[in-house]
């Protein structure tokens, strides 16, 4: 049986961020996920999500630990919830109670008003409450939700990372997620990173990430994964999804999917939602991925 704590580290003053380049994103070190779609989502939404595409995802781990062998996340990211319910929302619910996930990861901007959540929040409880999990739901908040989708989503139950660490322990291994900022990547604590130091023994990490391009700066951390959202995979793309619109500084190649990047498994999840008033997916279906974790 897992169990969970808390461990926050004050933040001292902030720093500014470095501008590494990723290069290619290239990694010598050759891994294989497996990867594959066990329902495709439809390649045209207009202000409604008809149905998500279900991505599954065996993501090999060198030296994770036996008792962590298997493990099953969901990873959901940008709903962009407004005051109307999708259908497609009531699919993702009765999918999860039928098989729930051992552990719920969010990675931001649960509502798309950036100044006033209110009207959104029956849909983000609606979404939250109909959702399970053996571990729980974990998140961290994106650009639009804003300092006060904070307090909202706690008395949920739903645990949120700013800049803060959740062990959680099984047996004698422990997972250790990492959630960095949301709401602006450049209120990133560099001295807080520092801090964490490096992996402990018998340990997989993961980082939460609303914006992908902050990999750069916690390459030193060495995760496991890096979960991200914040591009929508581009939202509308040309065909065979490739991304028009940049939302990242990334390579555009890493703006979507799941990449090998110097040791850790970058996850950029397009989300389930759509932003702008345009309300439009073109070859960029709405997306949820279900990851389990595989020693090597």
């Amino acid at each position: 049986m897992f169990k969970s704590g808390i461990s926050i580290l004050e933040p001292p003053p902030h720093a500014a961020l470095a501008n590494n380049d990723l290069g290619n994103g290239a990694d010598p070190c050759e891994l294989a996920a497996r990867i594959s779609v066990r329902e495709p989502g439809a390649w045209l939404q207009i202000r409604k999500a008809h149905r998500f595409e279900w991505t599954d995802a065996e993501l090999p781990i060198p030296g994770l630990p036996p008792d962590l062998e298997g493990l099953r996340i969901l990873h959901l990211t940008d709903s962009h919830l407004r005051t109307s319910w999708d259908p497609a929302y009531d699919q993702l619910i009765q999918r999860v109670q039928a098989d729930p996930p051992d552990l719920i990861l969010y990675t931001g901007d649960f509502v798309e008003h950036k100044h006033d959540h209110r009207p959104a929040l029956p849909q983000v409880r609606r979404l939250v409450d109909g959702l399970r999990s053996r571990l729980g739901f974990v998140t961290v908040l994106g650009n639009h939700d804003g300092d006060l989708m904070g307090p909202e989503l706690s008395a949920m139950g739903v645990t949120v990372l700013d800049q803060q660490r959740l062990r959680l322990t099984a047996g004698s291994a422990t997972l250790e997620l990492i959630g960095l900022v949301g709401i602006d990547r450049y209120d990133l604590n560099r001295r807080w990173l520092r801090s964490i130091g490096p992996k402990a023994p018998n340990t997989a990490r993961i980082v939460l990430s609303h914006f992908p391009d902050l990999i750069r700066i916690t390459e030193f951390l060495k995760p496991d994964l890096f979960l991200a959202g914040h591009t929508h995979g581009g939202q509308i793309c040309l065909p065979g999804r490739i991304p028009i619109l940049r939302h990242d500084s990334l390579p555009r190649r890493l703006w979507l999917g799941i990449h090998r990047v110097h040791g850790t498994w970058l996850v950029v999840n397009r989300g389930t939602g759509f932003s702008t008033a345009m309300q439009m997916r073109m070859f960029c279906p709405a997306e949820v991925i279900e990851i389990r974790l595989r020693g090597v």
